[in-house]
């Protein structure tokens, strides 16, 4: 049985609460989103023989995360699309060691050079890895998608007699003076648990009334502190912060790109991050080689999707194909496109990079993109949202001033190592109570690493070893010893 059909005997096996279905009464643990760190909390107590459950609000586990996987063209051929998280280097361990050793899935290279990962991010950031950033690939070497690692886990957890419930929204945890929980999921009812992580972001933790109550008021000001400074001296352009962080992908049945322009690879501008402003108010990012292309020949018979914009720049032209905050997946196809929005898009594609085309010599393609798809992640309110930190900076040139950590989150004497493990164990001497998520990340804006789905997955690592599990054999010992060991001694 091939890859894709194991996939979906998983997802028929999987259980979404409907009808008359009950929930559980109780489970030794539990993970509580189906995200990244969550199916990891939940694999690693399975390798350990804990019979874990695991909760999700939406009916597919990703959480940010998130590979399309779809028909394109007029050939109707498959192609995925990750509008979320995407890629990894392998000095990441974790992810890394996962995908690579535990999983033994084949990637390749994002940027088809394979330049080391800090050299490849766009300033002002800088990435302290120094492996090349990669890519979940299927047989055919084009992009499987990022989830593919995550369903990988999910296999692994089924085998060994977890339980994933989808479509189960929590709505409180309450600790109990057992040192256990119970899980409240509105009208579905229960469950109590041993020992709970909860993949959660901002919004959602906070939402939860009785833990919130459970959880010093300190604590709180550290779960509500969200902060990007932009220090001058670091920040030599505008740095937009827009409402959302959104991805947008375009169909053609040519692609140009490859066809006419030779641009397999690169960006347009130099850092697409920062988009050109076309006349029409549609913002334009190209990257040439992130969204996956067929070719019958290098350069020949060429269709496929071009990344047109990601970023977090104020814009409402992609923003308004997003169904709803709970879906951040949109699409547009040309048979549905009344308002012409596909043609004012090629034509503003056609603006920015008029001046690629003019240094060759050649006219412009004509024909709109036949499709187009978007991933949009919300940076203000509620569903799913990018993650939102705390990015502060010391340096005199910022805003209003230095902003150290106690100054950006507004609690006197607060520390990094106050604050990491404050969000990682919310309530007091009780550590079957874990928190893991990209959200809870504080660091200086100048420096950037963990992140992606790195600080998820040390967050619950670290969790694991509170609790008293060991490093498992295939994680790397030194990472371990360096990520995992001075932040988390068991009985602090």
């Amino acid at each position: 049985m091939g890859r894709a059909a194991v996939l979906l005997v998983l997802l028929l096996q999987l259980r979404p609460l409907a009808g008359s279905q009950q929930l559980p009464a109780k489970c030794d643990a539990a993970a509580v989103g189906a995200g990244w760190a969550g199916v990891y909390y939940a694999f690693r107590l399975a390798s350990e023989g804990v019979k874990v459950c695991i909760f999700e609000q939406s009916q597919r586990p990703g959480g940010r995360t998130y590979s399309q996987r779809l028909q394109a063209g007029k050939r109707q051929e498959p192609f995925v699309l990750d509008v979320g998280a995407y890629r990894f280097s392998p000095d990441m361990h974790l992810p890394g060691d996962l995908i690579l050793d535990v999983l033994q899935l084949p990637v390749a290279c994002y940027e088809p050079d394979c330049p080391p990962a800090f050299e490849d991010f766009p300033k002002p950031f800088h990435f302290n890895y120094t492996q090349p950033l990669v890519r979940i690939i299927d047989a055919e070497g084009m992009p499987a998608g990022y989830v593919s690692a995550i369903e990988g886990l999910l296999e692994k957890v089924k085998e060994a007699g977890g339980q994933l419930f989808l479509g189960a929204k929590l709505t409180d945890l309450t600790p109990l003076p057992s040192g256990a929980s119970k899980l409240t999921f509105g009208d579905e009812g229960s469950v109590e648990v041993g020992q709970v992580l909860l993949n959660f972001p901002r919004s959602s933790l906070l939402s939860l009334p009785t833990l919130r109550n459970s959880t010093p008021e300190r604590t709180i000001k550290m779960e509500e502190c969200v902060k990007f400074d932009v220090p001058k001296k670091f920040f030599t352009q505008d740095f937009p912060l827009g409402e959302s962080l959104t991805k947008a992908y375009a169909f053609y049945e040519d692609a140009w790109w490859h066809t006419k322009l030779d641009k397999t690879e690169g960006q347009f501008p130099e850092n697409a991050f920062l988009p050109v402003k076309t006349s029409s108010g549609i913002p334009i990012g190209i990257h040439f080689n992130d969204g996956p292309v067929r070719c019958a020949q290098p350069g020949q018979d060429c269709r496929g999707f071009l990344e047109v914009f990601y970023s977090p720049a104020n814009e409402t032209f992609y923003q308004d194909l997003r169904p709803s905050p709970m879906e951040p997946l949109g699409k547009l196809q040309e048979d549905e496109d009344t308002a012409g929005l596909l043609k004012r898009l090629h034509s503003a594609v056609m603006e920015a990079l008029k001046p690629l085309f003019d240094a060759k010599g050649l006219e412009q393609p004509e024909d709109a993109p036949s499709m187009l798809v978007v991933g949009v992640w919300d940076r203000k309110g509620d569903g799913y949202t990018a993650p939102t930190k705390v990015y502060y900076s010391t340096d005199p040139t910022t805003p209003g001033g230095p902003d150290p950590l106690e100054k950006a989150c507004g609690v006197p004497g607060l520390t990094d190592e106050e604050y990491r493990n404050s969000l990682l164990t919310p309530v007091p001497k009780n550590t079957n109570i874990l928190v893991a998520n990209n959200d809870w990340k504080a660091q200086s804006v100048e420096s950037m690493f963990g992140d992606w789905a790195e600080e998820s997955l040390l967050m619950a690592e670290r969790g694991l070893r509170l609790q008293g599990f060991k490093r498992p054999d295939w994680l790397d010992e030194d990472y371990y010893k360096e990520k995992v060991e001075p932040f988390a001694a068991p009985g602090w």
